[in-house]
């Protein structure tokens, strides 16, 4: 099963930022075998590139913070790929959390009109309210 992993750095230290935007990398992690199999750079990627990248990997999820519409349609129409919000884990803490089942999802993308759940006032119980 492949996860991508939207991180600060290319290794599994690196921390997930705030947004999806802000991501200076894209990694993509084989969780079966536990190992990086392909790291993306920020430089010269959009983030609709990183959205690709994603789908191109057959990536089953990404770790990442909220994600703007273009990207966020990619993602979840195109590549029916599941959202964790993982904001401030570490790649690896944020790996082990999603296997764990302890993550919440992102149901919509920044502005959307759906349930933000982990980072807006939700009263779904996803997420906790601001």
């Amino acid at each position: 099963m492949y996860i991508g992993i939207m991180t600060d750095k290319p290794d599994m230290d690196g921390i997930i930022p705030a947004l999806f935007a802000d991501a200076n990398f894209l990694l993509i992690v084989d969780a079966d075998k536990d190992t990086v199999c392909a790291k993306y750079a920020r430089s010269g990627m959009t983030d609709r590139n990183f959205a690709r990248k994603l789908i191109e990997h057959d990536c089953e999820a990404v770790l990442c913070g909220p994600i703007e519409k273009e990207p966020f349609l990619i993602i979840a129409d195109e590549g029916c790929i599941t959202r964790y919000y993982s904001v401030g884990l570490s790649a690896g803490e944020a790996l082990k959390a999603m296997l764990a089942e302890q993550l919440p999802l992102i149901v919509d993308f920044i502005g959307g009109t759906g349930c933000g759940a982990a980072h807006t006032n939700c009263d779904c119980g996803q997420g906790e309210k601001a």
